[in-house]
Parts: structure tokens; C-alpha cells; sequence
């Protein structure tokens, strides 16, 4: 009988049971792609990544929800990589900033870690140069699938789809009062359809006043399509939000390149910090995006199959 090692560890905060938790297969020679997507359904977090050798990159990563396999999220990509330098699977020096990259459904990526005395203490990805999808014109109806009311949305920047690996839809919301009252997945299967339309199954709404004076925006991401109602923290999405805030010039630059702390998940008990990066040309576009942050692993475990 087959036994298969595995981690939980809680990303982007310096805590137990806050951030985003996530499962990790170190060692999953062996496994089908069948058996890795029931253990993701089984895991049932947002996502469990499995760790496999690589001839183009330091390892191979596959990233799954409980109900699909994505090409590459944020979080996942945290956790996995400080699971890994902690448990002493790379052969890294124990001081300093290194680089390792990832084989990923999005392409071969850098991740930089950074240790001291042979601990992590951040890690941090690149993330795809930003891609820009369809406009979500009509606001009224955005509005209604996410439970809110007309004016929930402001006139400007308009909600646009951000991919920076997975295709996300930003969402500016006018207060932060009126983001914290709206209902995990928004109104369901209306979002679901709506975000579908629009080439996507994530929505990744912000507002521009925060909670704690560290952060940039407060954000809440919803994916029901993808058996997510909230997620706590979404790499990816910060990532996708920073290049389009940067493209609307909703953010400074200095030096070139904008910098920005999201706080999310306090809705749901769950505050998560996540660092974003985005270098960016005198036009405004957006040229390479980084995405790090801390993480804890809390639970070790043995699955029998």
C-alpha cells in the first residue's frame, strides 16, 4: 500500500491558522493524475500542489483546486517553495537570496528565496508579463452577481480581466464598508455565469481604504465556479491587480516600479499580507510583476492509498 507524505502550511502571514492554507505532496512519484485531483477534492482547500522532478526547471509544480487542475496560482507557489527550502529538499546555502524556478502550466518561472541560517523568511515569485481581457462593461449587472446594490461599483477604472498566468476580474468597489457586506461568492451561480462570459472564474474585488495602516488595498476574491466561495489570499490575483492598477495609474511609481502590501481574508478570519511588485515602463505598462510573502507549516500527515 502506497503511503504519500504530505504538508499543510498557512501562506502569506508569520502565524498558525491565518492566511491561506494550502496541502503539499513533496514526494508524489507514482500518483495518477486521477489520484492527484481526489486528493485535492479530499485535501478540500483552495489548492494542493504536487512537487515532481524536472528536466527544464529545479522541480515541476502541478496546482489543483477541488475541482480542476489551474497552470499556476500564488499562494500554492509560496507555500510549496518554504515548504521545501524548510524541510532541507533544495540544495541551497543557508544565507542570503536564491534563485530556483518552476516548471508550471504557465511556463518556466523564477522564484527567489531568501534564507537565514538555513530558514526561509520570504518567498517571493514571478509571475507572467500581465495579459488584459475583456472589460466588464455593464457595472449594474456586475454589481447584482456579486449581491450588491447599483452603485456598488464606481465609474471608473472599469472592471477588466488580468491574467498574470490565471485570468482574474478586477473589481473596484466604492467603500470599504460596502466590500466587507457582501456575501462570500456574491450571488452564486449568477457570478459564476457572468464571470464565464467574460473568459474567467475568479473575481478579485478591492477597495482603496484598508484596514491596517501597512496595506495598500483590502481586497476579497470569490471563484464559486471553481468550488472557492473565498479565498483568504490570492497570489496570483494581487499580482493581476497591481498591473492593472498600475496600467489605470492608480498607483505611484518610484524608480519605476510600484509597490503595494494587500491585506485579504479578514472576512473570513483568515488576514493574510501579501507583497506585490510591478516594475513598469515609462508608458505605464506593466513589465514584470512580483508576488511574496511568509508562510507556516502546521500539520504533517501520511496519506494510504
Amino acid at each position: 500500500m502506497p503511503n504519500y507524505r504530505f504538508y499543510q502550511i498557512d501562506v502569506f502571514t508569520d502565524r498558525p491558522l491565518g492566511g491561506n492554507p494550502l496541502a503539499v505532496f513533496p514526494e508524489p512519484e507514482g500518483l495518477t493524475v486521477e489520484q492527484m485531483q481526489a486528493l485535492a477534492r479530499e485535501m478540500n482547500l483552495s489548492e494542493t500542489t504536487f512537487v515532481l522532478p524536472s528536466d527544464a526547471a529545479t522541480r515541476r509544480i502541478r496546482f489543483f483546486t477541488p475541482v480542476d487542475e489551474i497552470p499556476l496560482a500564488g499562494h500554492p507557489t509560496v507555500g510549496t517553495w518554504w515548504l521545501l527550502a524548510e524541510r532541507g529538499l533544495l540544495d541551497l546555502p543557508p544565507d542570503g537570496t536564491h534563485q530556483v524556478t518552476q516548471e508550471t502550466g504557465a511556463g518556466v518561472l523564477p522564484v527567489f528565496i531568501d534564507l537565514v541560517g538555513g530558514d526561509p523568511t520570504r518567498v517571493t515569485m514571478v509571475q507572467a508579463t500581465p495579459e488584459y481581457g475583456r472589460r466588464a462593461e455593464d457595472t449594474a449587472r456586475l454589481a447584482s452577481a456579486l449581491g450588491g446594490g447599483p452603485d456598488l461599483i464606481p465609474s471608473e477604472p472599469i472592471p477588466q480581466v488580468v491574467s498574470t498566468a490565471l485570468p482574474q476580474l478586477m473589481i473596484p468597489i466604492v467603500s470599504l464598508e460596502a466590500l466587507e457586506a457582501l456575501p462570500s461568492g456574491g450571488a452564486g451561480l449568477e457570478l459564476t455565469s457572468l464571470l464565464r462570459e467574460l473568459g474567467t472564474e475568479c473575481a478579485m474585488l478591492y477597495a482603496t481604504e484598508t484596514r491596517s495602516q501597512e496595506a495598500t488595498v483590502h481586497c476579497r476574491m470569490f471563484a464559486p465556479g471553481l468550488g472557492v466561495t473565498e479565498d483568504p489570499a490570492t497570489g496570483s490575483a494581487a499580482g493581476a491587480l497591481g498591473a492593472y492598477l498600475v496600467r489605470h495609474g492608480a498607483i505611484d511609481l518610484e524608480d519605476g516600479r510600484a509597490r503595494l502590501v494587500v491585506e485579504q481574508g479578514l472576512e473570513i478570519n483568515r488576514p493574510s499580507y501579501i507583497n506585490v511588485e510591478v516594475a513598469a515602463d515609462p508608458s505605464g505598462r506593466a513589465t514584470e510583476v512580483r508576488v511574496g510573502g511568509e508562510a507556516v507549516t502546521i500539520i504533517e500527515g501520511e496519506v494510504r492509498l
